[in-house]
């Protein structure tokens, strides 16, 4: 397992300050409640680049906004597999969104299945 870069990012100093990824590429979402999505990369970080777990949280406006970069045909297909699912579930888009840059800002620490870290909380997508 990764390095969780939260927790990492959490450490430094600039860790109250807001944080922007660039380059994401969406594909896959848990929905966690009717009202948070998850998604998880790996991503180098570090003098080194070494990988790290990278957990981005967003809420449903996000959602809206990266669904809106699908073709209407990979709308259909997204909303047909999520239609009637009770969260938690889990869904691979239809075509992979490419997100510019993501401002995030870093979110609480939690522990799913013995696994602690901590995610950062998208607040815009450009």
């Amino acid at each position: 397992m990764n390095p969780d870069l939260g927790t990492v990012y959490q450490q430094s100093l600039a860790a109250d300050n807001a944080i922007e990824f660039l380059q994401i590429r969406f594909s896959d979402i848990d929905f966690v409640s009717n009202e948070l999505c998850t998604t998880l990369f790996e991503v180098p970080w570090g003098e080194d680049q070494e990988l790290h777990a990278l957990s981005l949280d967003f809420d449903q406006e996000v959602l809206l906004q990266l669904l809106a970069r699908l073709t209407p045909e990979a709308q259909q297909q997204f909303i047909a597999e999520v239609n009637g699912q009770q969260p938690p579930f889990h869904v691979s888009l239809p075509e992979a969104v490419l997100v510019d840059r993501v401002s995030c800002v870093l979110g609480e620490e939690q522990e799913v299945e013995g696994e602690v870290f901590i995610p950062f909380v998208i607040q815009s997508i450009d």
